[in-house]
């Protein structure tokens, strides 16, 4: 049976353009890949951010319980020009592999699926392994929720999950996220009443108005924070006033805001509670207000349970390092799991995003060998 080099397979991956929701091919010669290990491998569409549809993967090894599984995604953000080094030619050089996605998360996905070789080679063992692999974790997030539906429709049920996104700060394996805050962007629009400056009592200014919201949602504390998640926090992110006399007071205003919070509350609660500040303001200023919100994610974390302290105990041994359990960060397609335990790690994310992203290589044989134990001990 074949087995896969994390290096070389890491390089085969980031070579494929997959900027936004692109395939390039990459899912074939993924399944390509899996299949001639044993795996059965379901390429699931789902929408694009273009015209075509985006590919995503499902492979899994095996039929009976327990059921691991790992989720990546091959999709990479754009930032491609200013490269020291063009960002999809995978030059390993100097003890980094170089190239978009190197870190988040193609060579994560190549430390998995290099791992996984290795064990089934290896070991002979009861249970499955199983590979959600999303093409849009950076856009529009349709591929996880998709191939969810699909497994519930197939009654397939995972019971651990390993999520690869690049969780580890200064050295791999340090920290390991447990857990996300959840996400939501609002938008109010503040409607008054224009008219001259120089008349004060013919106008209602809804400047004064979205002011006066903006401070009270601000001077407000939501929460105090839980042990592994900080206060949830509401941050302004822009403002408009569609105006450009000096001397007219405008008919409307409006601004956007984000909330990152924490476990101890929903988004429908969270709506409510923002939602009465808002408008209590509005009401006492006589303007009419419109607010609109936009859920990107719900908060969650998975309560510290034996597979948790079992990759801590795996990461000690490898690396030296006490993981660190945390919620931080932002985002990930590990909010569509549901109920499912699961817990994050992957390489560092030092360079993420950035223009001349890499990863240590040496940091892609420890990431083996942590998943590679994980499957040892889980199993």
């Amino acid at each position: 049976m074949k087995t896969y080099n994390e290096l070389k397979l890491a390089q085969e991956l980031i070579r494929f353009p997959t900027v936004k929701t692109e395939d390039k091919g990459i899912m074939k010669f993924l399944s390509k890949k899996l299949s001639s290990i044993g795996f059965k491998c379901k390429i699931i569409k789902s929408k694009g951010t273009g015209s075509n549809p985006a590919l995503n993967l499902y492979a899994r090894f095996g039929k009976s319980k327990p059921h691991i599984n790992f989720l990546g995604h091959t999709d990479v953000v754009a930032n491609l020009n200013n490269w020291k080094i063009p960002p999809f030619k995978a030059i390993a050089i100097k003890g980094f592999l170089n190239g978009r996605g190197s870190q988040d998360m193609k060579g994560g996905i190549a430390c998995w699926i290099s791992a996984v070789s290795n064990f089934i080679k290896k070991k002979k063992f009861k249970g499955s392994i199983s590979i959600i692999i999303s093409a849009d974790e950076e856009t529009t997030g349709l591929g996880t929720p998709k191939v969810i539906k699909y497994l519930k429709r197939k009654g397939e049920k995972i019971d651990f999950s390993v999520v690869g996104e690049p969780s580890s700060n200064r050295s791999v394996g340090d920290e390991i996220r447990i857990g996300r805050r959840g996400s939501m962007n609002g938008i109010i629009t503040i409607y008054g009443k224009s008219g001259h400056s120089a008349f004060a009592g013919s106008y209602i200014n809804p400047c004064t108005a979205l002011a006066k919201i903006i401070a009270k949602l601000k001077s407000t504390s939501l929460d105090k924070g839980t042990k592994f998640m900080p206060p949830s926090n509401l941050e302004f992110t822009k403002m408009n006033v569609d105006n450009l006399s000096e001397n007219v007071v405008p008919q409307s205003a409006s601004a956007k805001f984000n909330v990152r919070f924490n476990s101890k509350h929903k988004s429908t609660s969270l709506k409510k509670k923002l939602s009465k500040m808002i408008n209590v303001v509005a009401k006492k200023e006589k303007c009419k207000i419109k607010i609109e919100y936009r859920v990107s994610g719900e908060a969650f974390y998975t309560k510290p349970n034996k597979e948790i302290y079992m990759v801590k105990k795996i990461v000690k041994k490898v690396t030296g390092n006490s993981a660190k359990l945390n919620c931080r960060g932002g985002t990930s397609d590990s909010r569509f799991l549901g109920s499912i335990p699961r817990l994050e790690l992957g390489l560092r994310n030092n360079t993420i995003h950035m223009v001349d992203e890499r990863t240590s290589i040496s940091d892609l044989k420890k990431l083996t060998k942590i998943y590679y134990n994980i499957l040892e001990n889980y199993f």
